[in-house]
This record gives structure tokens, sequence and C-alpha cells, in this order.
């Protein structure tokens, strides 16, 4: 069924076929023995992980990363079998969840590493732990004083805690430019430590990292986050000329259209004043929806395959749209934000080019006032 949105006031709609082929193009792209975990923090940006993880659970992700025991819980419940990596460091009080829902705890310190051998003995049981690779910058949590405590302590074999890979923290494709580069210093002596228990472990990075870097001790794991829901790679990528498929639309609905002389003002504080005497439309989505507030005079959107400009303070409901130029604009018209319309489209990129905001930011924005419709078969 072809996904709409000309029947209310606004909504995205996602391809899940698309998520799945891009997933199988980045293991083709790739080295075919290398593990993919997918990165579904703040619900699947924003295009729900239960959605999101059931489709990539049916497509061969080895495993799934998030952010928080909330989203670990989430995705464990859609089904079991799956590692899931919560990347984040757990609160005092946190541990006995990781037990129960079988999550692998990404590890900061020496104190959490206290607190997890702790309840782990309390239950009789073991658990699979990560823990986070030092930055190389200054105040690294942890320092590589304290990451080669942690190893120590991990590898000694007297604690019921069973390292079974590290995280190298960092931005991938489609996030902030905030990249983080590893403690290389730390990642020899691991190594060495390793070798010397006769250990070889996963490391899981983003697309930013070349896994070539890594020492033999070390077993690449790739994180694919942004990537799979359709965000090109960054300048840097080890994905290099990979174009990811489309798998958002954004769209909303003209909901009124009026004729405007030339000398009045659009949109709160009458921060726009027309030109020319012009037709204004406005459009069902506002900043309530995650159409950010500057939009007015930076972003555009399409109209029966036109690109338009949008105008004025973007209000919590609404957005206005200079329709001049568009001669036969209706009420109940779509009105494009990210997608195609004619032979016009917008790209999430462009669109967030237009808005000073990174793939991240736009996707994660859109609200949940906003319905979702998924398109699930070819």
């Amino acid at each position: 069924m072809e996904l709409s949105s000309t029947h209310i006031r606004c909504s995205v709609g996602i391809d899940l076929c698309a998520l799945e082929r891009n997933l199988g193009r980045l293991k083709n792209l790739l080295s075919v023995s290398q593990k993919y975990i997918a990165l579904v923090s703040a619900d699947a940006f924003g295009f729900g992980v239960e959605a999101a993880a059931v489709r990539l659970m049916l497509s061969g992700a080895d495993a799934f990363a998030v952010t928080n025991l909330s989203e670990g819980e989430r995705v464990r419940g859609i089904g079991e079998g799956w590692p899931v990596i919560v990347m984040s460091s757990s609160l005092p009080g946190e541990e006995e969840f990781y037990f129960r829902n079988e999550l692998r705890p990404t590890l900061v310190g020496v104190e959490e590493i206290e607190r997890f051998a702790a309840c782990a003995k309390r239950l009789g049981e073991k658990i699979k732990v990560h823990m986070r690779v030092p930055r190389a910058e200054d105040f690294s949590l942890p320092s590589r004083e304290e990451a080669l405590k942690m190893l120590d302590m991990l590898l000694s074999g007297t604690l019921p805690l069973e390292l079974e890979g590290m995280c190298i923290a960092g931005m991938g494709s489609g996030a902030p430019e905030e990249g983080e580069t590893p403690d290389f210093e730390f990642l020899k002596k691991a190594d060495s430590a390793l070798r010397a228990a006769g250990r070889r472990i996963l490391v899981h990075h983003s697309d930013t990292f070349n896994p070539a870097l890594l020492p033999p001790s070390f077993e690449s794991a790739f994180r694919a986050g942004l990537v799979l829901f359709g965000i090109s790679p960054k300048e840097g990528s080890i994905l290099g000329n990979f174009r990811p498929e489309p798998v958002m639309t954004f769209r909303g609905a003209v909901s009124q259209v009026k004729m405007l002389p030339k000398g009045a003002t659009v949109g709160y504080n009458k921060t726009y004043t027309l030109t020319r005497d012009s037709k204004v439309a406005l459009l069902s989505i506002g900043y309530g929806d995650g159409l950010r507030r500057n939009a007015g005079e930076r972003g555009r959107v399409l109209i029966n395959g036109k690109s338009l400009p949008i105008i004025g303070r973007v209000s919590m409901d609404q957005a206005s749209v200079d329709v001049t130029d568009l001669p036969d604009v209706q009420v109940g018209d779509e009105a494009v934000l990210i997608g195609s319309s004619g032979n016009e489209s917008i790209s999430i990129e462009q669109y967030c080019d237009s808005l000073g905001i990174s793939p991240a930011e736009a996707l994660t924005s859109i609200t949940k006032r906003v319905p979702r419709y998924y398109k699930t078969v070819y």
C-alpha cells in the first residue's frame, strides 16, 4: 500500500523494505565475517523500535545496541537470542534488570564492575559485559589508567563477569560532529593482556572508525546506525560511496489558502513581510510535530511537484508557505518536507542542511503525535 498523509494533518512514512535492503547491501559491501550490530537508540531514531527491530532481526542483524536500560528492555521484549548491548553507564540499583533481561552492560569504571560482580554473586549467575575504550582526548571516561585496571579485573577469572567486547564510542554518519579518537596506547596494552590470557574479543565501532587500525586480539564489529535508516555516509567513513535507500518520508497537508496584500506580515512576531501580493498556504504541521520553529525563510516544501519556500516563524501547529507561483493549489494537497513529489525530491540531508541541524537531531525531533505508517511488503 502506498504511504499517504493526505487524510491527516501530517505523518511519517517508513519503508521497512528499504531498511532491510540497506542492511543487506552493507553486509555485501564489507567483510562477510563482520558482525553487524544495529544501533536503535531513541526509539530507533524515531522510526519505532518495535517495527525496526523486528525487521532487522529477520534481515540478519547479529546484535543490537541501545543507549539506556529502558531501550534495552524494549528490544529484549521483541525477541530472544540477539545480544543487546547498553552503551551508556548504568545507575546504582539497575544491575538486576540487566540480568533479568539478558542485557550486556558497557562498563566505564571500577565501581560499576564491583556493583555488577556483587549482583551476580547474589543471584548466583554470570553476565557478559563490555567495557568502553578510553578516548585519546583528555578527561576520558574511563581514563587509560582506570581502563587498564578494569581490564585486569575482568581478565582475572575471579569475577562472575565475562568480558565479551569493547566499545569504541564515536558518532557515525548522520550524528552531530562530535567524533572521538580511541586511545591507541590503551588498545596496544589491552592487546598484550588479551594475548597473555589467550583471549580474542569483539570491538564494536561506528562507520567513522577504520577497523584496520585495531591490534590483532580484537575482532571488528560494525555498529550500523543512521546509515541503515537512509542517511548517507559522511566523508571519511569506511563505507566509501555507499548510498543507502531513503527509508522515511515526512509529509503534511495544505489546510488553508488565502490571498494577502503586499506589506502583510506572516508568522508569530511579524517576522516576515510580503514584498508582493501573495497567495499563502497554511500547512497542518508545526514545531509541535518536529518542524523547527526557525524553518521559515530557510526550509522548503514540495507541493504538487514544485519546490516552495516556508515563510514566517513556524507555530506549534502550522507553517506558512508562499504558493503564489502555484495556481492550482488546493486545501488537502500534500506537502512534502522529506521525500518526493512529482520529479522533485528533498532528501533528509537537504532538509537538515537548510535548517542547520544533523540528521540524528531531525529524526528524533519528530514528535510522537505524528503517526508513523509502515510499508512492510515489497
